[in-house]
């Protein structure tokens, strides 16, 4: 009589991840997650511009926290339908997802990173946990609830080579290219005046006050994201 394979529990799939096999659609399928997409040009990573908790629309404007394209899931999607939702709505613009050869697993608590390779394509360029503090409690009603919440953070390019922006998300003030070599620039808080000096260029929404203070919120995917992406693009440069 044979006996019946159990199917692998959610640490042991992150750590099949972190071992070098990473299947994404059976660690995420009925869990907690969100999604984004990264858009990268002339050394130039695209970012939001948004406040803390409330609307662009009310916020004072002397403080902006700079954030990644994407957000949580709706009922029904997957990871890979999440990301191409979010970045349609915050940039009103069409995408394709691309897929990375290699992904980055990250522990958001332990901060822990290794590189992997995902089983289900497109792969991201990284995926981020972090425990949630009440696993029996969901983002809303009508999503899973679980004791991680997932980030996938997929590389995409446009359908359209000068696209228009259109952003359709009330919480965005501006869209940004940020140069990847200008990165650690924001780690002292810096007005956008010296972020447009090293390079940052609005690319929809705004003004941006010159004095208006600029942030990283500790946790910010970017944060760990970015640099990622600046190494990968001086890789390809040699």
């Amino acid at each position: 009589m044979a006996l019946e394979r159990s199917e692998p529990d959610e640490e042991q799939l992150w750590q099949e991840g972190s071992l070098g096999t990473l299947e994404v659609r059976r660690l995420t399928s009925g869990r907690p997650f969100c999604a984004g997409i990264l858009l990268v040009r002339d050394g130039k990573l695209l970012t939001t511009l948004s406040a803390e908790d409330i609307s662009a629309r009310e916020a004072s404007g002397t403080d902006w926290f700079v954030g990644g394209v994407g957000g949580g899931q709706e009922p029904g999607e997957d990871i890979w339908a999440c990301a191409r939702r979010e970045g349609l709505e915050e940039l009103g613009v069409p995408l394709r997802l691309t897929s990375s050869t290699e992904t980055y697993l990250h522990d958001g608590d332990s901060d822990e990173l290794r590189r992997t390779r995902s089983t289900n394509q497109p792969g991201p360029f990284a995926l981020q946990r972090r425990r949630n503090r009440d696993a029996t409690r969901p983002f809303r009603p009508g999503l899973p609830a679980g004791p991680f919440t997932y980030s996938g953070i997929f590389h995409a390019e446009f359908l359209d080579e000068e696209p228009a922006f259109r952003p359709d998300d009330p919480d965005i003030a501006a869209l940004v290219w940020f140069p990847l070599d200008a990165w650690s620039a924001l780690a002292g808080d810096p007005a956008f005046a010296d972020l447009r000096a090293r390079g940052a260029t609005i690319a929809a929404g705004g003004p941006i006050a010159d004095d208006a203070r600029i942030h990283l919120s500790a946790a910010e995917t970017l944060r760990v994201v970015a640099p990622l992406l600046a190494e990968e693009l001086h890789g390809n440069r040699t």
